[in-house]
């Protein structure tokens, strides 16, 4: 791991517990699960806000009657890191990063975003003083929930195709040649660690929360994070906007990068064969996506990525004709099923 990135917001591993217990009075922004299974034997925080929804005119009214902590902790998932990062923006407190699964990289970046009008809005920066990572905690989990952290790494594959084509065409930020070999470094090393992220063995957990710490470090330093995120997010993101769901992040990009990788003819065979090893849940029917939404997903994305200035990528020289997104999304329809019956994943 660089020194940067280990200047950049410190990572130690540590028991959950014993970082609550020093922490002294605290705001505790949370998931539940795992909250509520683990709240009897940790540290009870001076006030518990339940993470449950990323609208602005929400997060707003949470700060009415934030008692005189020292800081804030988010402890759970995204949504929950995301929470405790606005909460902490908007109060200047310190912040601290407690994740509780793999599964998104956003203990790591500075950005604190919103949702407004069903769109993500990004409203102002913070840095987390420290990112506690609890192995064994993490481990606990569903192992659904930690193999989709592979989606903001997998990422790199489309988002570094995306941010070359943008040069070439003269827009967006210029190239950035240590940006660029950090996400083909973390491409090499998604595929060494596949197998091991399919297990959640330790060693994938150890190497997911150091990725993040590269990226947010990188992300932070260059201003942007086009090396690691483009047409696949802006997939995503647009899919989101149209239908109103949430799938699991990291599981929707990870299919964003399926399908735009073959778009894009780059490499898609090596991406699939990623999301087959690692074990991810990203096909269609799993995120709840279906046949008639992709259309329209892919219908609306120009006139989404535009609206909301997004990063030139593959979305702006090809419009994909029915065909080609009928084929797409018939590719997609091959990748593997993970889960059961009754929606629980393999482990």
């Amino acid at each position: 791991m660089s020194a940067e990135a280990q200047d950049y917001i410190p990572l130690e591993e540590a028991e959950a517990g014993a970082v609550l217990a020093g922490l002294g009075s605290f705001t505790l922004c949370a998931s539940d699960p795992p909250w509520s299974a683990l709240a009897a034997r940790l540290p009870a925080p001076a006030r518990l806000i339940r993470a449950e929804d990323m609208d602005a005119d929400h997060l707003e009214g949470l700060l009415r009657g934030e008692p005189d902590t020292r800081c804030v902790v988010g402890f759970g998932g995204g949504a929950a890191l995301d929470t405790a990062k606005f909460v902490a923006w908007r109060t200047g407190k310190a912040l601290v990063q407690i994740p509780t699964i793999t599964s998104v990289d956003a203990a790591f970046t500075d950005a604190v975003g919103v949702r407004r009008d069903g769109k993500v809005r990004y409203v102002g920066k913070v840095l987390a003083e420290r990112v506690v990572l609890d192995v064994d905690l993490v481990r606990s989990a569903p192992a659904r929930l930690n193999r989709a952290g592979i989606g903001d790494v997998l990422s790199c594959h489309t988002g570094l195709w995306d941010w070359r084509a943008a040069v070439r065409a003269g827009h967006g930020p210029a190239w950035d040649e240590h940006a660029a070999a950090l996400g083909l470094q973390l491409l090499r090393e998604l595929a060494a660690h596949a197998d091991a992220v399919a297990a959640v063995d330790t060693t994938a957990v150890r190497w997911l929360a150091s990725a993040y710490q590269r990226i947010g470090a990188m992300c932070h330093r260059v201003g942007h994070s086009c090396f690691e995120e483009g047409s696949e997010h802006y997939f995503a993101y647009a899919y989101e906007h149209l239908t109103g769901a949430h799938p699991l992040h990291g599981e929707l990009v990870a299919l964003g990068v399926f399908v735009m990788s073959r778009l894009q003819g780059n490499s898609p065979d090596a991406v699939q064969d990623l999301l087959v090893r690692s074990r991810i849940v990203c096909h269609p029917a799993e995120l709840g996506l279906s046949e008639d939404d992709f259309r329209r997903t892919f219908a609306i994305l120009p006139d989404y990525v535009r609206g909301e200035r997004l990063g030139y990528s593959i979305v702006n020289e090809s419009a994909p004709d029915a065909a080609t997104v009928r084929a797409l999304w018939q590719a997609a329809c091959t990748l593997p099923r993970r889960t059961n019956a009754d929606g629980a994943s393999d482990r």
